[in-house]
């Protein structure tokens, strides 16, 4: 079927991850009534060659509800029953040239018109695979991938009976002799917009976009590097005083040398005395280009406050099964931070002040006796009281010569 160039709309950066095979697809919503607001957009990752088009909360209308369970894919067209390729990799010079070909595959019964364009490949902020819109300039290998036009169209027939419909877009690479050293990404998109509505009526825009990986490595040195940047740590108290907290890691895996790569992470926390939580092992980076970051946070559970303690990361890069083999080295960092054992120490404080009153009371009730005995007088001989030096009681006089008179 022929291509030829067309209009086409914006859509939205697409995240992927490493598989065996895989496609890069997000469905976008435009609202395109003059006034309305753009919906909200949802993306997705095939680990095949197509995709389904759909979306929530969007109704679509009456001339394109055919078109709502559209699947379409792209990738390599085989070269031979044996070639075996879900994307594009080449190993290149500065000036260099070279022409292949891609295929669009329609599954649905009925014709589908696809816009197909070039595009960069690399790493969004937090790390996903971005790939970059028809109407961004180019950055980086997008720019050396020639499909005659800046968007072409395709008219890519339903399936038969001998199966799917498909479409041939051939392509050219054409390295600049400004080109770096290292590995260089790009795309080759495929795009299919229908029209429907929001809750509100509105009617929207669905752009549903898939693209196959276009990896180019340029001959020179070769420099597979690693680092932990921004790494920190906090912490946050259980409030069992004898139990351990968690202390949250947050650090960035930054890609600084010129060769793509995947990663194992590993994070642990030592304490004063030689204490070591256990190892946490996060996700792997799946993919980061030259140049390309990934933010990272990792909770440390287990942790038991001991004032000073330390975080260690460990980061070990890893290649890609069509890279040739290149020594590599694990990238390491720690940094120490403060995990004072409040609930403890209030726990501790508490049995002191709680101790001291008990002994006071118990100070206070063992000299209320003797208070009370100074209060009534000390006791004479007799036991019954008063001053001891009372005078004895008088006796009648027993003089015998008073008697006889």
């Amino acid at each position: 079927m022929p291509i030829r160039s067309p209009r086409s709309g914006p859509a939205q950066p697409v995240r992927a991850h490493r598989g065996r095979m895989i496609a890069l697809a997000a469905l976008t919503v435009t609202t395109l009534a003059p006034t309305a607001a753009a919906a909200a957009a949802t993306s997705s990752v095939a680990d095949t060659a197509s995709a389904t088009s759909s979306a929530s909360n969007v109704k679509p209308s009456p001339q394109t509800i055919s078109n709502s369970r559209a699947t379409f894919g792209i990738g390599p067209l085989p070269a031979s029953k044996s070639d075996q390729r879900t994307f594009f990799s080449y190993q290149m010079g500065v000036g260099g040239k070279y022409s292949d070909k891609a295929v669009v595959y329609n599954y649905g019964v009925t014709s589908q018109r696809l816009s197909i364009y070039a595009a960069d490949l690399g790493n969004n902020a937090d790390g996903g695979i971005n790939v970059g819109l028809p109407s961004q300039p180019f950055q980086d290998a997008g720019a050396w991938v020639g499909l005659g036009g800046k968007v072409l169209t395709a008219n890519v027939p339903g399936k038969t009976s001998s199966g799917p419909g498909r479409v041939i877009v051939p392509f050219s690479i054409a390295v600049p002799r400004s080109a770096s050293p290292g590995d260089h990404g790009a795309a080759i998109v495929a795009v299919l917009s229908t029209i429907g509505k929001n809750p509100k009526g509105e009617n929207v825009r669905l752009d549903q976009r898939l693209a196959t990986r276009i990896y180019i490595r340029i001959n020179g040195a070769l420099h597979p590097r690693l680092s932990i940047e921004n790494l920190s740590v906090g912490y946050r108290q259980s409030m069992n005083p004898i139990g351990g907290g968690s202390a949250v890691v947050r650090y960035v895996v930054h890609n600084t040398g010129n060769v793509r790569l995947s990663a194992q992470q590993a994070v642990s926390v030592t304490g004063l005395f030689g204490t070591k939580s256990k190892v946490i092992t996060p996700p792997g980076v799946q993919l980061l280009f030259p140049g390309g970051q990934q933010p990272v946070t990792v909770r440390v559970s287990g942790v038991f406050p001991s004032v000073f303690e330390k975080s260690h990361v460990t980061v070990t890069p890893s290649l890609f099964a069509d890279q040739q083999s290149m020594p590599l080295s694990a990238a390491a960092a720690s940094t120490g931070f403060t995990a004072i054992p409040w609930m403890l120490l209030v726990c501790l404080l508490g049995a002191i002040v709680l101790g001291v009153l008990i002994w006071l009371l118990y100070r206070r009730a063992k000299a209320q006796p003797q208070a009370k005995h100074g209060r009534g007088g000390p006791k004479g001989p007799d036991n019954r009281g008063g001053p001891k030096n009372s005078p004895a009681p008088t006796t009648p006089d027993r003089n015998p010569e008073t008697l006889r008179s």
